[in-house]
């Protein structure tokens, strides 16, 4: 049996190298993993608990507990361990949906065949991980020789059929999507190819016929709340919805038929166009960062400082104001440099040097900060992402310089930043002793965080964690290589 510090530590130690997940979260989840590890229910099954890998996307275990009085179907030690989701598609789909995945088949990592139920575990409506309970079926399937429903009626696809064309203009239109059709229990009775050929891919080993609804959903909608819907007259909102699973994107309609009460889902699938319209958002994300950088801040500065210049008597006051003027110019100029890096290769500790020189020479007429830097040299990136972080590292420091330390009255100063590569990991955290702020508050109005947060998450697919108090400030981001 797991000791339980040995536990918390995996799961400590895995969830912040891995995951989205803040320091509250994972200390609810180690409670969570308590509790459901002390259920006797449980107790003759080996449980598991999965988070979902922030940089590959997939499941990775963080708990494993082994039956207590039989024998476990594992021999190593699992965690730490990818839990895929072509050979254990139900924990992801909880993940992804929050929805219970009841008895889907699965293939653990030593190869053996298994039925997996996963439970959502739940922080403020948030499913932070998901809880499994595993048992063999090796023997179950060698004695079926066919696994698939049988029991499929011509007279109920013609009929489901039938009542789709009434409603759409040909279900010609719709021979390449998944169609799926279910009786008035939610059972699934019969579904096309290229649903079985999707569903394949999503990672559920055999037949989906005879699954419940719920147990083949792809988002949050139940099969109780689509008669709830129909039993209101509600059919707008069971049009045109937008799902996302995994790295799909569908449009799907649900159609209700009065006279048997079944029900057909079609989805569409619209990945592409996602993508498209994706590639488009970075975009627009990106020219609208530089030009507000450059046109708002730097710009309006350097257009006020030039005026003060002209209007200045003092050649020394000129002096200095024009110097002002340059150090601005140097900042706009370094943003420029970057955007325009090409090099495929690029050491990161030369780009963020230049990034630093600007930004500590711009400020140093200042208070006077302490300000100290660590970064590996032999960190080496491609050029899109070494321009990501620089702009990343320039947001923080200057929110630092900016803020951090105006309501501070005594004490010197300091900024520190410390970047370092670890595998395939890379770690980049920046701290000051400053007076602190409310990141989720401040957030929503500074543009400069929002950047940040968002070449993150979409760009880097890497996570970010702040931690603000009266002391200071701390941001740490974590991203794979």
């Amino acid at each position: 049996m797991n000791k339980p510090h040995v536990v918390d530590e995996d799961i400590q130690n895995i969830c912040e190298r891995y995951t989205k997940l803040n320091d509250q979260e994972i200390a609810f989840l180690k409670e969570q993993v308590a509790d459901a590890l002390s259920d006797k229910r449980y107790e003759d099954y080996d449980v598991f608990v999965d988070v979902r890998d922030a940089f590959t996307g997939e499941a990775i275990v963080v708990c494993h507990r082994r039956p207590l009085y039989s024998p476990s179907l594992y021999k190593e030690r699992v965690v730490g361990k990818i839990a895929y989701r072509k050979d254990e598609p139900g924990p992801l789909r909880t993940l992804e949906t929050s929805q219970t995945s009841i008895e889907l088949n699965a293939r653990s990592q030593e190869g053996v065949l298994i039925k997996q139920t996963s439970y959502p575990m739940k922080y403020k409506n948030k499913t932070i991980a998901v809880f499994i309970v595993e048992q063999n079926i090796s023997n179950e399937i060698k004695h079926q020789f066919d696994v698939r429903n049988r029991d499929q009626s011509y007279e109920e696809v013609s009929l489901a059929l039938e009542e789709m064309e009434k409603v759409e203009q040909s279900i010609a239109n719709f021979l390449d999507d998944i169609i799926l059709i279910f009786d008035a229990k939610g059972i699934l009775r019969h579904h096309n190819k290229a649903a079985g050929q999707y569903y394949q891919t999503f990672g559920y080993m055999d037949s989906i016929n005879s699954l419940h609804y719920d147990n083949l959903a792809l988002d949050l909608m139940t099969f109780d709340r689509i008669l709830s819907l129909v039993s209101l007259g509600e059919f707008e909102s069971l049009k045109g919805r937008e799902i996302k699973f995994d790295q799909y994107y569908f449009k799907s309609k649900i159609i209700h038929l009065p006279s048997n009460g079944f029900v057909i889902q079609i989805m569409k699938d619209i990945t592409d166009q996602k993508v498209k319209e994706s590639r488009k958002e970075e975009e627009f994300v990106t020219i609208q960062e530089i030009h507000h950088r450059v046109k708002n801040n730097l710009q309006t500065v350097v257009s006020l400082l030039r005026l003060q210049a002209r209007r200045a008597e003092s050649p020394e006051a000129k002096k200095v104001l024009n110097e002002s003027v340059n150090r601005v110019l140097s900042i706009a100029a370094t943003h420029e440099l970057l955007s325009k890096q090409k090099e495929d290769n690029v050491q990161l500790k030369m780009v963020l040097d230049a990034v630093i020189f600007n930004l500590t020479r711009f400020f140093s007429d200042q208070r006077e900060i302490d300000f100290q830097s660590e970064i590996d040299s032999e960190i080496i990136l491609d050029s899109n992402k070494a321009v990501t972080i620089a702009l990343i590292m320039n947001e923080l420091i200057q929110n630092s310089y900016d803020h951090a330390f105006t309501d501070k009255e005594t004490g010197m100063g300091k900024i520190h930043v410390e970047i370092k590569q670890e595998n395939d990991l890379i770690f980049i955290y920046v701290a000051d002793n400053g007076s602190g702020f409310d990141f989720e508050a401040h957030g929503q109005h500074n543009l400069g965080l929002q950047i940040v947060t968002s070449f993150v998450e979409s760009k880097l697919n890497g996570t970010i964690a702040v931690d603000s108090n009266p002391h200071g400030t701390k941001t740490r981001i974590t991203f794979k290589n």
